[in-house]
């Protein structure tokens, strides 16, 4: 049976102490969940202090395309290599709006983060603005297509795909129906279907997720795993709603 993945970005002013304490406890609270993938992306500052710990992979939220370079204040692919990180996040929409990435930016990140061994959690998802013109579908396929340009068939067991509509998370998202999130899913399958024919590339979902919602979403067959916000940032939160989207999908 493939493992369900579950997991959490952490906000930029979190201490490398809370980093590490959250890594400890949630290792101690879940030694019994062998079939989930669990991951935990804290930031920069955080990482030198942690290392993967039993299922629960270590990621970094951003990540320049560029070895080296005049890139002042960026972070290389090998960087990230050279700390043993298991995975790193690209695409989040506030890259995308706060510092302007492009899908075309996303691709040499890629195919920068698969060269050096890196898993990328990739993320693509539509804004208001596509919602209300009903273009969902081709702005996910317009994200994979570019932001996965050349990558190689031998690349994809390293690849995971979030969907996360722009309009859903932050502090004012609001939940996506599930019929809204299959619509969007079933394009975003296909896309990938025809990018790498007969290729299982795992699809998990975030937006908005809670621990009254999160049973709707994991019981998905879409869908292999969740990408929780706020409703995580605390141990017994991530636990709680972690153990409410397994209960669902037992």
């Amino acid at each position: 049976m493939p493992p369900f993945y579950f997991g959490t970005n952490f906000k930029m002013h979190q201490t490398p102490a809370v980093s590490a304490a959250f890594l400890h406890d949630l290792y101690q609270l879940t030694t019994d969940l062998d079939s989930t993938q669990l991951f935990l992306i804290p930031p920069f500052t955080s990482l030198p202090g942690l290392q993967a710990k039993g299922r629960i992979w270590i990621g970094a939220q951003n990540m320049h395309f560029a070895d080296e370079g005049e890139y002042t204040g960026e972070i290389s692919p090998a960087m990230l290599d050279a700390l043993g990180l298991d995975l790193v996040l690209l695409g989040h929409a506030e890259r995308r709006r706060h510092f302007g990435e492009t899908d075309e930016h996303l691709n040499r990140k890629v195919k920068a983060a698969l060269a050096h061994g890196l898993r990328v959690l990739l993320c693509v998802g539509e804004t208001a603005t596509d919602k209300y013109y009903h273009v969902e579908r081709e702005t996910v396929a317009r994200q994979l297509k570019i932001a996965l340009h050349d990558v190689t068939p031998a690349d994809i067991d390293r690849l995971l795909v979030a969907y996360e509509p722009v309009w859903s998370i932050g502090t004012d998202g609001q939940p996506a129906t599930v019929p809204a999130v299959t619509h969007t899913l079933e394009q975003i399958h296909a896309t990938l279907g025809e990018l790498f024919p007969g290729a299982t590339i795992p699809v998990v979902y975030g937006g908005s997720v809670n621990v009254d919602n999160c049973a709707e979403y994991a019981t998905l067959p879409l869908l292999d795993g969740l990408f929780v916000g706020r409703a995580a940032r605390t141990v017994d939160g991530f636990v709680q709603v972690l153990r409410r989207a397994l209960g669902a999908r037992a």
